[in-house]
């Protein structure tokens, strides 16, 4: 027994170096997998710090443990360095890493993402040395392999490559249409939607189509910027400082070259600030400032052997020769003109190489559809002889089945014959019941509506009783309450019950009564002719100021204002308008009557004049009680008021405001409450502009 215990005890110690083993790999592929991922995010953006990290990534795998996955990942890191290599222009650096991985891939025997990735960067560094024709081999190879994938953002790389052949064969148009349709196929990628507006914008420009490219040069930089990658802003900003240079506007062209040299600083590792300094140069020298861009050229050229100079310096060797020569420093002119001719040779051969390429393609095609046919042709031929040796025995099949079909089709007809009489009977009866259920529906429509019309009615009926009996409420207790008073001091003095002071009071309260009950029947005989169409508007021309005078001296004789106070402000002085004098005064004391009213002790209430380019606006404010905002449409209607036991308080009919608002239409203007209660209420009158005589020059402040 011990003995056992004691192996047993040896086994659990094996396992725990064999778990911190497991532990150690997965860390290590979790190592792996982040500086990959790193190193694909800023291959575009950075290939100097892509290149850094995939060496990293190589170094994690090669410590792995020998597997499948090991392999896969050691072929990973080699193509990304040959990537970030061939994006530095460092391609014979680039071509042994490569070729070792697709060898490394080529081991596993099945199909990865890894291979079509391996075969567009084949293809990117077969273009980068001239080898057309294996760059475009390379990337078709890609897109099948991604196409049988189904990897969509693999196809429109492979898409966007081809259209970079056609960029070398100066074929434009096709180019632009390889990287639409890569666009379409795959949209999610910001370095693929970015490669797509800037490849696009640069064959518009060749074109010369400016306006189309600076929109794509645009869009290119807004992706790059999101994307925070300096290199690439300042890339695209140099292309676009060219299109807007082309276009005169040397305003917008030099400041997008100098903010692309401040995107690059002074560590320009990539020697993108050399072409920034060509383009400042030749915007100067399309300015006719032919010493600055002499001295653009010399930074730009700073350090460069003419003699070996790469293909995108051919533009700029044309336009320094033309500057130079200007400026009369012929022996640089020379060796600008040497080595343009040089690169054009060059390009020339490219041109030519890449056309060929792409007709080796096509002839390539056209061989392999004419397999196909051929051996269509030879499936046709075999199909023809197993059709004769089997059609007598179709023959015999077919005629039984002939057979079969005519039988079947006797018994068809039989069956339909009786389910057409069956049908027909049904119909009949359906016809018969459609027939009685419509005159049922139209009795029961015409049930509905006469019910429908009766409730109408009677609604109308009941509001135009409910309104009836408000109205007749108000009016008897409007009529009602100065009649008493009337009739009752007059008999108290009729039978000398009162004399002295006390019967001069009583007059006036008699005067008093009277002057309200004629303001209640005239308000009544006023909404009764306006209702008619008959009032008609003696026209005058009115002083505004004077106008507002006599209505607050009306609206306060005769109430207790307790300590109230009605202001008026400054603006009305010096103001004239055409109008009836008596109507805009009716107006105003219905206005200021309401204020009043409604306006508890200490209150204010103010009247101003607003003139403006449509008119002017007389306006009365009250700090009262205000009125709920639902009831604001309902008291603009004749008769209507906001409660009946507060409009008892305070009296009146409900004729004042509409009277204003009609009084108002009549003049060609408008009239708006505003309120919140608790708070106040503003009445506003507006007057068009046509009713303005005379204007003030200047406005005072509230008195």
């Amino acid at each position: 027994m011990v003995r056992g215990k004691a192996f047993i005890f040896a086994a659990l110690l094996s396992v725990v170096p064999l778990a911190g083993a497991a532990a150690t790999v997965a860390a290590g592929w979790d190592r792996f997998d982040a500086t990959v991922a790193v190193a694909k995010t800023t291959m575009m953006a950075d290939p100097t710090s892509a290149l850094q990290k995939a060496r990293q990534a190589g170094q994690i795998a090669e410590t792995m443990p020998p597997s499948a996955r090991r392999n896969e990942a050691i072929a990973t890191g080699l193509w990304l360095q040959a990537e970030a290599l061939t994006r530095l222009n460092k391609t014979d650096a680039a071509k042994p890493l490569l070729d070792r991985a697709i060898d490394i891939a080529a081991r596993s025997g099945k199909l990865t993402k890894l291979d079509g990735d391996l075969a567009l960067a084949e293809a990117r560094l077969g273009g980068a040395q001239g080898d057309l024709a294996l760059a475009l081999k390379s990337f078709q190879r890609a897109h099948d392999f991604f196409a049988k994938l189904g990897e969509l953002r693999g196809q429109a790389r492979a898409l966007q490559g081809l259209g970079a052949i056609y960029d070398m064969a100066h074929d434009f148009k096709r180019e632009i249409r390889y990287y639409e349709q890569a666009s379409q196929i795959y949209s999610s990628d910001p370095a693929l939607e970015l490669a797509a507006a800037n490849n696009v914008g640069f064959a518009q420009q060749q074109l010369e189509h400016y306006d189309e490219a600076a929109v794509n040069f645009t869009s290119a930089l807004k992706i790059a910027q999101m994307m925070k990658s300096p290199f690439l802003q300042a890339d695209i900003l140099t292309n676009l400082a060219f299109v807007y240079a082309k276009q005169r506007r040397f305003a917008e062209a030099n400041r997008a070259a100098d903010t692309a040299l401040a995107l690059l600083g002074s560590n320009d590792q990539s020697g993108q600030a050399t072409f920034v300094w060509g383009v400042k140069a030749e915007i100067e020298y399309d300015r006719g400032a032919l010493k600055v861009a002499a001295r653009d050229l010399d930074k730009a050229f700073q350090g460069v052997d003419l003699k070996t100079t790469i293909a995108p310096f051919r533009d700029m060797h044309k336009i320094a020769y033309g500057i130079y020569e200007s400026v009369g420093n012929y022996p640089l002119a020379l060796a600008h003109l040497e080595a343009f001719k040089r690169l054009d040779d060059e390009g020339r051969k490219l041109t030519a190489s890449a056309n060929l390429a792409l007709m080796g393609a096509q002839f390539d095609f056209a061989t392999q559809s004419l397999e196909i046919e051929r051996l269509k042709s030879e499936k046709l031929e075999r199909d023809m002889s197993l059709r004769e040796s089997r059609a007598q025995t179709e023959a015999v099949i077919f005629a039984s089945f002939l057979a079969g079909i005519f039988v079947l089709l006797l018994w068809v007809g039989w069956r339909h014959m009786l389910v057409r009489r069956h049908r027909n009977a049904i119909a009949q009866k359906n016809v018969a019941l459609t027939q009685t259920l419509a005159e049922r529906d139209v009795e029961i429509g015409r049930r509905t509506e006469t019910e429908a019309h009766l409730r109408l009615a009677t609604r109308a009926a009941e509001d135009a009783n409910l309104a009836k009996s408000h109205f007749l409420a108000n009016m008897s207790h409007e009529l009602r309450t100065p009649l008493n008073a009337i009739i009752g001091f007059s008999e108290m003095l009729a039978h000398g019950i009162v004399a002295g002071d006390k019967a001069k009071e009583y007059a006036g309260d008699i005067n008093t009564s009277g002057q309200n009950l004629l303001m209640v029947l005239n308000d009544i005989l006023d909404m009764a002719r306006i209702d008619a169409g008959t009032v008609e508007l003696a026209e005058t021309v009115v002083d505004l100021a004077d106008l507002v005078d006599s209505a607050v001296h009306e609206a306060s004789r005769g109430v207790a204002m307790n300590r109230k106070s009605i202001v008026t402000d400054a603006s009305c002085g010096g103001l004239r308008v055409r109008g009836d004098a008596k109507r805009l005064k009716q107006i105003l004391v219905n206005l200021l009557s309401n204020a009043v009213k409604f306006t508890g002790p200490d209150g204010c209430i103010a009247v101003r004049a607003n003139v403006g380019s449509d008119g002017v606006d007389i306006v009365v404010s009250d700090d009262g009680i205000g009125i709920p905002a639902d009831k604001i449409d309902s008291i603009m209607e004749p008769f209507a008021q906001v409660e009946g036991a507060y409009a008892r308080q305070h009296g009146g009919v409900g004729l004042g405001l509409p009277i204003v608002k009609s009084l108002a239409e009549l003049h060609g203007g408008r009239f708006a409450l505003s309120s919140t209660e608790g708070v106040g209420t503003e009445a506003c009158v507006h007057l068009p502009a046509d009713r303005l005589v005379a204007r003030p020059q200047a406005r005072s402040a509230v008195a």
